[in-house]
């Protein structure tokens, strides 16, 4: 009787502690919607995204299915994103263009919500600053209410920040669905009408490349194409107000951010050399792979199985080499700007 009501209390605490389930229930099979939750969502549920809250919710009780993720947005769909982005490519032939002119507006709302947000952030010292001179100044005497203005702004620039990083970082991921969807529809159609000559000079496994790992160097760039203007800008004023702080002792500190930044570009430079080298390397191992599936019977006909065996084994050390060398040179480079 004392083992039973024992057994019945621990599962009973098990049951209200925890309820991940790690199947899925008998009802899976049906979509939880039929309309992507933002689209119906109200201005106070985009603001605080609340709209993404019984996912959440869901994930947190047990394991998401396909049938559990909501249907695609029509603005997100590849052939809705295509339609506007193959046109301009075959316009302008040139990637770089055609994703300014698609999503140029993007990226400057994207730009304005990271320069509110940096504004934000860089008030925090300037409130710090005023509030030690309130506290400094013995000949006026001690002004509450100026300080607790200034503690009460900053509280609402630190929510704002955080709105702003939040919003500023989803409309990101959006615009890399966007680019990921069109970017692998022009690879895939393209792949589709090469010539006999582009057959025999590119391999599946370089167009698998493609699609796969070099199209998301494309999208890093899109992506972090306006740090290449706001972080200078975030240097600049954060130099100014350490010169109204500390006067020319700002300057040594500038001159050694100008000396890492030097080294680091060293790094970096020998880092991208590293990346060419494993794209390469990656390269010639699917290819080998490829030829393996397409040569199967020969190869089990004359028994060549551990000679491939090794060649593909051979090449993917050279290519776990080259992958030691970018962490390596990962770590440099964080060790140098932290």
């Amino acid at each position: 009787m004392v083992s039973s009501s024992m057994a019945s209390k621990r599962s009973t605490t098990v049951a209200a502690t925890s309820s991940y389930q790690t199947l899925p229930a008998a009802d899976d099979h049906s979509r939880l919607a039929t309309v992507h939750p933002h689209d119906e969502a109200g201005l106070l549920s985009k603001l605080f995204l609340h709209w993404a809250t019984p996912l959440l919710k869901l994930g947190n009780q047990r394991q998401l299915n396909p049938a559990d993720l909501w249907p695609l947005q029509r603005e997100n769909q590849c052939h809705i994103v295509s339609a506007s982005f193959e046109p301009t490519f075959r316009r302008t032939r040139s990637l770089v263009r055609t994703i300014f002119y698609t999503y140029g507006w993007r990226f400057a709302v994207i730009g304005g919500l990271q320069i509110l947000s940096v504004g934000c952030t860089l008030y925090g010292p300037v409130v710090l600053k005023k509030i030690l001179t309130a506290l400094e100044d013995s000949s006026v005497g001690f002004d509450q209410h100026a300080v607790l203005v200034y503690i009460a702004t900053l509280f609402g620039a630190n929510v704002a920040q955080a709105f702003l990083s939040a919003h500023s970082t989803f409309q990101n991921q959006l615009v890399t669905v966007k680019l990921t969807s069109a970017l692998q529809h022009l690879l895939f159609r393209k792949s589709l009408a090469l010539d006999a000559k582009c057959r025999r000079e590119k391999t599946t496994g370089e167009i698998a490349n493609m699609f796969s790992a070099d199209i998301q160097w494309i999208l890093n760039f899109s992506i972090f194409a306006t740090q290449l203007w706001l972080i200078p800008i975030q240097v600049a004023v954060t130099l100014v107000m350490l010169y109204d702080v500390v006067g020319w002792a700002t300057f040594v500190g500038a001159g050694v951010i100008v000396f890492v930044l030097v080294v680091n570009n060293y790094v970096v430079v020998a880092q991208r050399r590293c990346f060419v080298r494993l794209r390469q390397c990656q390269d010639a191992r699917m290819k080998s792979v490829n030829e393996v599936f397409g040569a199967m019977q020969i190869i089990k006909l004359n028994a060549w199985e551990d000679k491939f065996q090794d060649k593909i084994a051979a090449e993917r050390n050279v290519e776990l080499e080259t992958l030691w060398r970018i962490f390596s040179l990962s770590s440099c480079v964080t060790a140098l700007l932290r």
